[in-house]
């Protein structure tokens, strides 16, 4: 009786687990959920903040490349704009003397 009980358990889960899944398709979006909308671009505070991480990890030319976006996509007249000129500027190694 034990076996039986132990065969029956896991075969009507199974068959029930079949049975929920038995009208799913992958292909198929239901018609009540909306496309997820693309990622906007990041703003020149986000890029400026992303730059400082990025600087502090050690990532030095990832950092960079974030300041250099924010300078090209701010207006000169932004706070971030001159934030980020500042950023670059303290990154660049000092002149050689000679």
């Amino acid at each position: 009786m034990k076996a039986r009980g132990f065969f029956l358990l896991p075969a009507a889960a199974l068959l029930g687990a079949c049975a929920s899944l038995g009208g799913w398709n992958s292909d198929e979006m239901p018609a009540d959920v909306a496309p997820t909308p693309a990622a906007e671009a990041p703003t020149a505070a986000q890029d400026y903040s992303a730059g400082l991480e990025l600087h502090s990890r050690g990532d030095d030319a990832g950092a960079r490349r974030r300041w250099m976006r924010c300078v090209e996509e701010s207006p000169a007249s932004a706070q971030e704009h001159l934030d980020c000129l500042v950023a670059i500027e303290r990154l660049a190694p000092p002149p050689a003397s000679n």
